[in-house]
């Protein structure tokens, strides 16, 4: 009876953590830019999509640090770790609209839509850092 090769199963595990971060580093941009579009286009949609989006947009204080945790252990770079902190900034919206001063609704799109083209900008800058920004000479 043949006993598997080693390398073969070291092989299998280092093309599944290849796969699990992958995803891991693209689920806080996917997160993000899907956050952006809904902030955008918040006050045009219909209660009951709104309804929706909220429910499934709205990331828990535990599933970011969540997120950041993950990435620390995966040893994933800054970007990363600012795209898992950048929702945080529609949490600080509301708890000053609950707690500190009531925005008027034209105060609230207004915010919702620098923070979506904020969010879109930095889903930008990330792109170029990674997929145009460095060249290297293959010669």
């Amino acid at each position: 009876m043949d006993s598997p090769d080693p390398r073969s199963g070291i092989s299998y595990l280092i093309g599944v953590l290849r796969k699990v971060t992958r995803i891991v580093q693209l689920l806080p941009f996917a997160y993000l830019l899907l956050l952006a579009i809904y902030l955008l286009l918040e006050f045009c949609l219909p209660d009951w999509l709104l309804r929706v989006a909220d429910n499934v947009l709205n990331a828990p204080v535990v599933a970011i640090a969540g997120m950041i945790g993950t990435g620390k252990l995966l040893k994933l770079c800054r970007w990363f770790k600012t795209a898992c902190l950048l929702p945080f900034a529609t949490k600080i919206e509301s708890w000053v609209d609950s707690f500190v001063i009531t925005f008027t609704q034209n105060e609230i799109i207004l915010i919702n839509t620098l923070l979506g083209i904020l969010f879109l900008i930095y889903i930008y800058a990330a792109n170029r850092h990674f997929f145009h920004g460095r060249k290297e000479n293959s010669l």
